[in-house]
């Protein structure tokens, strides 16, 4: 089925009704509701540093606990948003886009991983920031993060669709299809 032809599944009148008559958030403000959620999200991301600090650790414990609790709440923001379409269109991109992706702190797996790497520019920043991790702490850190964000996000998604019942009703249209 192309993505132009219209589903064959018949869907509520409410989510139809609800559809249909969703508003259309303006640029402007949406921009403006994206901003503000990242600056939250950027404290947020502040606070819990401010609150566990990594200087002095091996192992960045802090930003591992922020990526993995970040990308699991935006699994459960996008199994929400999957199982709900007559949701507003600004609440992906402003917690989405705005809040948790500066919550988040991806770049910094870069930076703590980077001290570890021998040369000039990041002597400086080994110095401030990290302890520099051994080749074993910075593999470790490497695949914790890209393992376990995915799967945070995975267990997200599906922990919203079970408790919204989606699964179950896709099994079911599954079935009834021929």
């Amino acid at each position: 089925m192309s993505p132009s032809e219209p589903s064959a599944a018949p869907q509520p009148a409410a989510t139809r009704r609800s559809l249909r008559n969703k508003r259309q958030t303006s640029l402007v403000k949406l921009i403006a509701l994206v901003a503000f959620a990242g600056a939250c999200g950027a404290l947020l991301r502040l606070l819990v540093g401010e609150l566990i600090p990594e200087q002095g650790m091996k192992f960045p414990w802090t930003t591992l606990a922020i990526n993995l609790s970040g990308s699991g709440l935006l699994g459960l923001l996008t199994g929400v948003a999957h199982v709900r379409p007559w949701m507003p269109d600004w609440v992906v991109p402003t917690f989405g886009t705005g809040l948790i992706a500066s919550y988040t702190t991806f770049s910094a797996v870069i930076l703590a991983v980077m001290p570890s790497v021998p040369g000039d520019a990041y002597d400086g920043l080994a110095a401030v920031t990290y302890v520099s991790p051994g080749a074993m702490e910075m593999l470790t850190y490497l695949f914790l993060s890209v393992l376990g964000c995915t799967g945070a996000a995975a267990a997200g998604m599906t922990i919203s669709r079970a408790l919204l019942g989606q699964l179950g009703a896709e099994s079911a249209d599954l079935r009834r299809r021929p």
